[in-house]
């Protein structure tokens, strides 16, 4: 009687009725990388594989955000390539951290983001600054987050009517900043006068 291989074994599993999603599973681990690309790839990892919603673990909010506006695009482009029939992903950044991932993925290159996401208009490439430890109580994640705002502030142009840091963008729209450019409109914001 020969011997089967291991993966012919797991292929076989995989054909069953109630091992199906986990093959499918693996053909979406498998392929993964190739569809979103090396940078999303190291920003978001498949997690599960639950009555055809592929679950996403992504490294923060913003990745969250930004890869649930490109979902229906990945769904096309991972039921063609492997032949499923997924009907919705879900990108979580909770996830990430449940799974014992100790410190955060390395920043991608704008060379290995997607060319959806580098002309995103909202997209300037910098180093975002990340902390190798992950806190342990809310004071620290307060710090840690102020900390980062304030170098993140700190890289931002200067509003040449306030002189505070504001957003290229802003720049960019309005010569100024938001609040500035708010001040400058004459009658009342948002209401109706009577």
């Amino acid at each position: 009687m020969p011997l089967d291989s291991i993966h012919n074994v797991i292929h076989q599993l995989e054909k069953q009725p109630r091992w199906r999603s986990r093959g499918q599973f693996r053909q979406v681990l498998n392929s993964w990388a190739a569809v979103v690309g090396e940078g999303v790839a190291r920003q978001a990892a498949p997690m599960r594989l639950d009555q055809d919603v592929l679950h996403v673990a992504v490294i923060n909010p913003m990745w969250a955000q930004t890869l649930t506006l490109e979902r229906v695009r990945i769904l096309a482009k991972l039921n063609a390539r492997l032949q499923l029939n997924l009907s919705d992903i879900r990108f979580s950044s909770g996830d990430w951290y449940r799974q014992n991932r100790s410190a955060p993925a390395a920043p991608a290159s704008p060379a290995e983001l997607p060319p959806w996401l580098q002309q995103h208009p909202s997209y300037e490439p910098r180093a975002i600054p990340r902390s190798t430890q992950r806190p342990q109580t809310p004071e620290e994640s307060f710090e840690r987050w102020a900390g980062m705002t304030q170098q993140l502030a700190a890289q931002q142009p200067l509003c040449p009517q306030c002189h505070c840091h504001c957003p290229s963008g802003e720049l960019k729209r309005w010569g100024r900043c938001s609040i500035c450019a708010v001040k400058g409109l004459k009658g009342p914001v948002g209401r109706h006068s009577v």
